[in-house]
Formats: structure tokens, sequence, C-alpha cells
């Protein structure tokens, strides 16, 4: 049999409800100092744990059976012998193919410019939103680094590269891409809600 403590306290606004075993029940009530005229124990139907006086050595019980380990398969490796270094290629991103990525945005037509943009410069901005979001749903890439986006762009915009990496800083700046420092300089991601126009 369970039991539940109800406190309330309406001058404090203050409610509490503990429920369990009696003797675990009545033991936390009197550590919290709950009680008097403004709590009550009741008793409650369900499966019993058992009566544990002692709170410390309450266990809860987890739901399913007990884990196996005989089920958990067994990675032998000799001490020292394990090198992270050997499989870094994996952790490296795919590799873009720049030459055919470039064929198939100068094919594209050239892309709206939303009726509620403010850029100073909308047809650059939507240029860099649709190769970021080509890059990262098509290629599987993160980011893009500013001189791989102003190769992708050269054909279609009359931008060079530092006006690209202004463009970029500003997008930054108005929080629709993201930038990351890596080993090489900056990179540039896009942020999923600004790009989801190109997802739909």
């Amino acid at each position: 049999m369970k039991t539940r403590f109800v406190f309330k306290n309406d001058v404090h606004e203050v409610n509490a409800v503990i429920e369990g075993p009696e003797a675990w029940v009545n033991y936390i009530a009197d550590q919290l100092g709950l009680g008097g005229e403004c709590g009550w124990t009741t008793k409650i139907s369900g499966p019993t744990e058992g009566p544990r006086a002692d709170p410390d050595n309450f266990q809860k019980e987890l739901p399913g059976p007990p884990p196996d380990p005989t089920k958990i398969p067994a990675v032998i490796r000799e001490i020292g012998s394990f090198n992270p270094y050997d499989n870094d290629e994996s952790f490296d991103p795919p590799k873009l193919d720049e030459n055919e990525l470039k064929m198939f945005i100068n094919e594209m037509p050239e892309p709206e410019i939303p009726p509620e943009s403010i850029s100073t410069d909308p047809l650059t901005e939507e240029w860099l939103r649709l190769v970021l979001a080509i890059a990262v749903t098509e290629h599987g890439l993160s980011s893009l680094s500013p001189d791989v986006i102003h190769k992708l762009i050269s054909d279609r915009t009359n931008q060079d590269e530092i006006s690209v990496s202004l463009a970029l800083k500003r997008l930054w700046n108005s929080g629709k891409v993201d930038r990351i420092l890596t080993d090489s300089g900056y990179e540039y991601a896009p942020s999923p809600s600004w790009i989801q126009i190109y997802r739909e």
C-alpha cells in the first residue's frame, strides 16, 4: 500500500505532494519540516514496493528485464595498439567538386529577390543563400570558405572576393550565417531557417 502526503500553505503559496511507501513518505516529510494543520497523509492503492524504514537503502526498480552482459559484444584490443589517426580521413568532410557545382550554378536561373528584403545588395545575398543551401543539403558540407564561395558565384555576380567576404560578415552580424574558425581561416555555415526556402 502506498501513501500520499499532501502539504499546502496558501499564505506562502507552497504545495508539496510526496508519494511512496509510508515509512519513506513520513521520513521525507519530517526532513522537510512539513506537517501541522497544513499537511495530511492518505493511503492510496497501488503495487507495494515493500516498506523501507531507511530511505538511504531505497532503490527504484527499473522496468524491463535485467541487463544481460553476455549479449554485449566484446571489443578486445591490445593495450596501446589503438591509434585514433588510423582512420583520420573518415573524419574529414566530403570533398566538394567545385567545377561541377560551378557549372550547375551557371545553368541556374537568377534567384528571385524576396519582396520583404531590406538588404543593400539583395541579389548577392540570394546567390550566397543559394550556394550555401546547395552545399549543405546536396553535398553534405557544413560550411564553406569565402574564397570557395567567390569562385562558385564569380560568373554570376560582379563581386570580388573582398566584397563576398564583407557580404558574409553582414550576414553573420544579422544572424543568417554562423562563422566558424578553422585551421585555414574563417568559414561560414548557413542558419537552417535562412536556407529553408530552398529546402521546400
